[in-house]
């Protein structure tokens, strides 16, 4: 059996990130896109996904990068100085949640609940995981199997601050993808903000539209995403997905092919829990839609169960969804 871990913005969240539908509300308070009335103009026409405002600049840029190269850069530098201040607020606070006890149940905080699976896969692209897991426990042992963690296919570049050998470097592609024995992998599977590259526009970073075509177009982020598949098509693999609401179809396509042909199993953690699926059919009150979608007759079928108690509450507080969550991990 093979334990992985998915996350999206609503795991960051717990943390005090905001998901992708609460970005506009930093953006239009970025100095440089308040002074900048067309950028403005065109983030509250997208206020409930700032990543559609950032697909229409993307696609005018490659109508016409020289007439449009300024606008989507500006969105950029402004969605870069709102990543910096999340990072900043992680650094800020502490990893784990308070727990009512004389003595901390190792089993019941987020460093060891991360170290129980074979490999973690984000889409995610802040720097909660490297500067509260990674930079504390890459090199030392907790309760577990791993001697430490590795991100394949990228490699740290230039001397980094004491004591924060992940969070505080840039990370280059490398070309090796190896996955060692005793080191748990970490795949940013959209990037991320210490991720750069050669060229004009280095980042590594996969933002607003077209997210499949980017991914393709960069050799790291397309391996990556291999990795995925490889890791879904194992057989008998169990997915715990916290904070990703199931809105990017590149992802969603591995993981509809691996629970139908391989047994793939999910444990969700969101907001609506076992419904996300069916809250997701996007028919309005007088339109008569299926009786069951496409996606939830997979999600249906993939769904161990799912709870709607936040992460982190989930992972110290006594409930059922939490003995239920550590039967999956047990593969019980």
């Amino acid at each position: 059996m093979t334990n992985i871990l998915l996350l999206g913005a609503g795991f960051s969240k717990n943390w005090g990130a905001p998901i992708a539908s609460e970005f506009f509300n930093a953006l239009i308070a970025d100095p440089e896109v308040r002074a900048n009335e067309p950028i403005r103009t065109l983030l509250w026409r997208n206020r409930s996904n700032f990543e559609n405002a950032l697909e229409q600049l993307q696609h005018n840029f490659r109508q016409n990068q020289q007439a449009n190269r300024e606008p989507l850069l500006l969105m950029q530098r402004a969605m870069l100085r709102i990543f910096g201040r999340i990072n900043d607020i992680f650094r800020r606070q502490d990893f784990e949640l308070h727990q009512e006890r004389l003595t901390v149940d190792r089993n019941r905080t987020v460093v060891e609940f991360l170290a129980k699976f074979d490999a973690i896969f984000t889409l995610n692209q802040d720097l909660l995981l490297e500067i509260h897991y990674l930079d504390h426990v890459h090199n030392q042992t907790t309760n577990r199997r791993w001697n430490g963690s590795s991100v394949p296919g990228m490699q740290p570049t230039g001397a980094g601050e004491p004591g924060a050998p992940w969070s505080s470097r840039i990370w280059t592609p490398n070309e090796d993808y190896t996955v060692h024995q005793n080191s748990q992998p970490f795949f940013k599977l959209h990037g991320s903000t210490n991720w750069k590259d050669a060229g004009e526009n280095a980042d590594i970073m996969i933002m607003g539209g077209g997210k499949a075509g980017a991914i393709q177009a960069s050799p790291v982020l397309r391996r990556l995403q291999d990795f995925l598949t490889e890791y879904a098509r194992r057989g008998g693999t169990r997915v715990t997905v916290i904070g990703y609401g199931f809105g990017d179809a590149h992802i969603n396509v591995i993981l509809k092919d691996a629970i139908e042909n391989r047994g793939l199993l999910l444990y969700v953690v969101d907001p609506r829990g076992a419904g996300l699926a069916h809250d997701m059919r996007g028919f309005g009150p007088n339109q008569i839609g299926p009786a069951v979608t496409e996606f939830e007759e997979w999600f249906q079928k993939g769904l161990y169960s799912a709870s709607i108690i936040p992460f982190r509450r989930l992972l110290i507080d006594e409930s059922v969804d939490r003995e239920v969550m550590g039967d999956f991990l047990a593969g019980r």
